[in-house]
């Protein structure tokens, strides 16, 4: 009988940790509508007062733009800065977790993030802001359902489509609307990797405000590109020498190589050697 009791405590322990894995698992939210390119959902984000406000994910957003339509520029641009293992890992970089890890002990402050691209998603869809146990297994859950259900392609296409650029700008459409005044398949190869360059604090590094800085971070970008071979050492060359402005009446970005004094005589337009654009597409 001594040994019997034991027993049945340990057969209930493993049923009830199993049933609560079972209403945990079903608790969490069902991604698999993602799969489908027409499926849109309503999230609630803050506008640039703070307030909530609705916005759409999905063909349903007019700022919603296709995988195809975003330049290789700013595809790559974000993934070599943001999460260079995108492709190869299955949701985790744990090498990146552990190195943001020491960064924050060092500084005895949150300092740097280890989150991939995936995890990032999983956040921006489902999870609030709590800092808690729980959500990070809430989390990291969502993100093995993410990976297991969508392409890297279509990850990709949805984070593009939902993080946050600026003040209430969510998504690459509007985003490039923004700051641009045009489309993203508009977009040349400096204005893409400064949008990229954005990302990681869209308030820190907002190219309105601040353009020396955000130039400065546009620059280390271009350089992680050059490093992971997407540019030869002449684009890289190229892309680094650049002069960010900003136009005081419309509050728009321009960005490109500096332009030659203007000489007594103006060369014509067909005489004039401004570095060839179109060899800077990976």
């Amino acid at each position: 009988m001594s040994r019997i009791r034991p027993l049945l405590a340990g057969l209930i322990l493993i049923a009830s940790c199993g049933a609560l894995g079972w209403i945990y698992y079903h608790s969490l939210p069902d991604v698999s509508p993602l799969k489908n390119r027409r499926y849109s959902m309503t999230l609630i984000v803050r506008d640039g007062n703070g307030k909530k406000v609705p916005f759409v994910l999905g063909e349903r957003n007019p700022y919603w733009v296709p995988f195809a339509h975003i330049p290789p520029a700013l595809q790559w641009g974000v993934v070599v800065a943001e999460d260079d293992t995108f492709y190869q890992h299955n949701g985790f970089n744990f090498a990146a977790m552990r190195d943001a890890l020491w960064e924050d002990i060092k500084k005895l402050e949150p300092v740097r993030g280890g989150s991939t691209i995936t995890q990032q998603l999983a956040k921006n869809l489902y999870l609030s802001k709590e800092k808690s146990l729980a959500r990070k297994l809430k989390e990291a859950a969502i993100t093995c359902a993410l990976e297991w259900n969508l392409s890297k392609n279509r990850i990709l296409e949805l984070y593009l489509n939902v993080i946050e650029w600026g003040p209430g700008v969510y998504g690459v459409g509007m985003a490039s609307w923004y700051y641009f005044r045009k489309s993203p398949a508009e977009l040349d190869f400096f204005e893409s990797v400064l949008l990229a360059a954005i990302i990681p604090s869209p308030t820190r590094y907002n190219p309105l405000r601040y353009p020396e800085r955000a130039l400065e971070r546009y620059k280390t970008v271009v350089g992680l590109m050059y490093n992971s071979k997407f540019l030869t050492l002449e684009q890289y060359e190229i892309a680094s020498d650049v002069q960010l402005s900003v136009d005081p009446l419309d509050h728009t970005l321009s960005i490109g190589p500096p332009r030659e004094e203007e000489k007594d005589e103006t060369p014509k337009e067909e005489e004039r050697e401004d570095p060839d654009l179109q060899e800077l597409v990976i």
